[in-house]
């Protein structure tokens, strides 16, 4: 148990798994939102295809949903744009990894914060149509609607990986129609493996002796997604 408290509010040391260490981000900060990235990865890499170049729209940008940004950009993802709850950003040709880095840094607890942040009803008429291949809902549950998924769908989407929990707004507890629709035309991963970052952190740390090292936390995380 020990092991558990110290692992996860570990500081993540290594600069491959943190946008700034001097920032003293912790495994609980990173993990979930690193999942999602990861299991958009492990989907191309098993299905065929790179996620490298891939547009994609992450909704939310609290700690999932940037950090998904994040190491999306540092997979080389192209992140097109961004919808969090006040408004957000678009950027045809892809934000570069170092701008989706300062979004990152910048952003005000789970907020986004820019000079040039759309008002949401704005981007949230625009956003949905710009033709992403990857959709990483990161935000609260059921805000996804059906208008919003077919519209994503008719411009190319190919993959959905959930941070949030049951992102659809379906009435249906777990599955709804919205989902089986959208199930049925592109791949869905559902939330409880691309968001199980956390809850595999915790069964890591309670396995005897672990190591202790990002590289072996994130890389633990990443395989149980991979072989889920």
């Amino acid at each position: 148990i020990g092991q558990l408290r110290q692992g996860v509010i570990k500081v993540i040391e290594d600069p491959k798994f943190s946008p700034d260490v001097t920032r003293k981000y912790t495994v609980a900060d990173m993990i979930t939102g690193y999942g999602v990235a990861e299991a958009v990865r492990h989907f191309y890499a098993t299905y065929g295809g790179d996620v490298k170049g891939k547009k994609a729209i992450v909704q939310g940008f609290g700690n999932v949903g940037s950090a998904a940004a994040f190491y999306l950009a540092e997979m080389g993802a192209k992140v097109i744009g961004i919808i969090d709850r006040d408004g957000g950003l678009i950027k045809e040709e892809g934000f570069s990894f170092e701008e989706i880095r300062t979004l990152f840094l910048n952003k005000d607890g789970n907020k986004l914060v820019t000079d040039a942040m759309i008002p949401f009803d704005e981007i949230n008429s625009k956003i949905w149509t710009i033709g992403a291949e990857i959709f990483t809902p990161c935000a609260a549950s059921r805000l996804v609607t059906q208008t919003q998924i077919d519209s994503l769908i008719q411009n190319g989407l190919e993959v959905i990986s959930c941070g949030a929990n049951v992102p659809f707004a379906d009435k249906e507890i777990f599955f709804g129609s919205i989902m089986e629709e959208v199930d049925s035309k592109v791949s869905l991963i559902p939330d409880f493996i691309s968001n199980c970052g956390m809850a595999r952190v915790f069964a890591y740390f309670m396995e005897k002796k672990v190591q202790m090292t990002d590289e072996a936390i994130f890389n633990d995380t990443s395989e149980i997604i991979k072989n889920a």
